[in-house]
């Protein structure tokens, strides 16, 4: 078994530049006013195996073509994954007819072209991985296995797995706009099981970047999943009680989820987030500030331009704790009367920062500062209201007192609402970690309920 996953042909961009202008262009044709058209090549490899041996092994390779037209303010959209110019044609037919029985939205249409990107970095996000299956399964073979060396008490594996994919494409609208550009994301897990006389417990590790070579090691991988597992045998809930909750640094990241949902334009124009309204008006701290990075070299979150060919922006959605962005996209804004901020598809790389935030303020230092309290290192369901901003979620983690952990803790839930968890940030530590595009230190939050057993 040696497929390997070679690198997309160096005509791919090429190719789809050309096929996304034939069908702008053919779509004009057939009576459209607007049109848009994205065409995309994306092929990938899955691997995952349990304890050394083969589980699955994937292999995708798809070309899609998506087309929107508009007649007036009625809009249509279709998409093939077949591109033949016979089932093209049939697509952009399909799309046509769509918008001439669709009813009308004076919000809807391609975007202002002033909003249109013209700046076209090279963000470094390409980096097709040559390997074969065999050295995916070596890949895992080491992670599980350094799992297994770690503890004796590590006794089985929830699988590992590897992904790798690439693509490129390119979007043409009728304003004159045409671009595209690769891109490629790479990703190891490993889940390890751990046993005693206790029980059995739970260990994940994760890594995805660009390129492979940044990944981290199997081993580091394998370590630290075994870690966690050994780490929370023994695990007991709590009795009720309100204390300090210091937030790992690896689902800190939920926050910066939680806040980009609440200020998502379709949220707002609908009446569906606590934070409508709040603009120039502080939510954190004022030593607090969130920053939205969309050109960062070679990071997950990063893009040349937006879903729509607009240009993101470099900015503090939160600044000094007072809220001054929302993620629009030209429809949103249209609905609010504003203008788009390049968010079609989602927010770029955010970043949750402290001004008071030292070298120091390591994981050791963040438990010292929380003293006696709750360190939640895992967080379960999706027990937030975006309305009210009330949250409820199933936690687990570790008691702390003066400064030391004294024991594992699971089947808890904290509670509180969003809005006072963000006006109660006490520190952010310097152990940041990167979720995909969200990156963040530890939280040290102010006092939640925390609901278990009452025994």
């Amino acid at each position: 078994m040696t497929n390997s996953a070679s690198p997309l042909p160096d005509a791919s961009l090429e190719t789809t530049a050309q096929l996304a202008r034939w069908a702008i262009e053919r779509a004009k044709q057939l009576g459209a006013d607007e049109a848009c058209a994205e065409v995309s090549f994306d092929k990938g490899l899955s691997v995952a195996t349990h304890l050394g041996e083969i589980e699955s092994v994937e292999h995708s390779d798809e070309t899609v073509l998506t087309v929107t037209v508009w007649k007036g303010k009625r809009r249509g959209r279709a998409s093939t994954s077949d591109l033949s110019e016979r089932a093209m044609e049939a697509v952009l037919k399909g799309a046509a007819e769509i918008a001439s029985v669709a009813a009308e939205d004076p919000a809807t249409g391609l975007p202002d072209e002033r909003d249109l990107q013209t700046e076209f970095r090279e963000l470094d996000l390409w980096h097709p991985w040559t390997g074969t299956v065999e050295d995916a399964v070596e890949l895992l073979t080491r992670m599980e296995s350094a799992a297994e060396a770690y503890d004796s008490r590590i006794t089985n594996s929830d699988g590992a797995r590897f992904e790798t994919s690439e693509g490129a494409f390119t979007l043409a609208n009728t304003l004159g706009f045409c671009a595209g550009y690769r891109y490629g994301r790479h990703s190891m897990d490993l889940g390890s099981i751990a046993e005693d006389a206790r029980g059995m417990q739970r260990g994940d590790a994760w890594t995805e970047e660009r390129s492979v070579a940044r990944l981290k090691s199997p081993e580091v991988l394998g370590r630290l999943a075994a870690e966690r597992a050994v780490a929370r045998l023994g695990a007991k809930p709590l009795s009720n009680r309100t204390v300090p909750v210091l937030i790992d640094a690896n689902i800190a990241t939920g926050m910066l989820d939680m806040l980009a949902g609440l200020l998502w334009g379709g949220a707002l124009y609908r009446h569906a987030s606590c934070l409508e309204g709040r603009e120039g008006t502080a939510v954190f701290p004022s030593h607090v500030s969130v920053l939205e990075s969309p050109y960062t070299v070679g990071a997950m979150g990063s893009g040349v331009f937006d879903d729509e060919g607009c240009a993101g922006l470099e900015r503090a959605v939160v600044e000094e704790g007072v809220l001054r962005g929302v993620f629009l996209t030209s429809y949103s804004a249209r609905k609010l009367g504003r203008r788009t901020t390049g968010n079609a598809g989602g927010a770029y790389n955010l970043a949750l920062v402290s001004s008071r935030t030292e070298a120091g303020d390591t994981l050791p230092a963040m438990l010292e500062r929380l003293g006696t309290g709750f360190y939640a290192t895992e967080v379960i369901g999706h027990g937030f209201n975006p309305v009210t901003g009330d949250y409820s979620r199933g936690a687990s983690g570790f008691w702390v007192e003066n400064g030391r952990i004294v024991a594992p803790v699971e089947g808890v839930t904290m509670a509180g609402n969003v809005l006072d968890m963000m006006a109660g940030l006490v520190a952010v530590g310097s152990d940041v970690a990167m979720n995909g595009a969200r990156s963040s230190g530890s939280l040290l939050l102010s006092p939640l309920m925390l609901a278990g057993s009452n025994d």
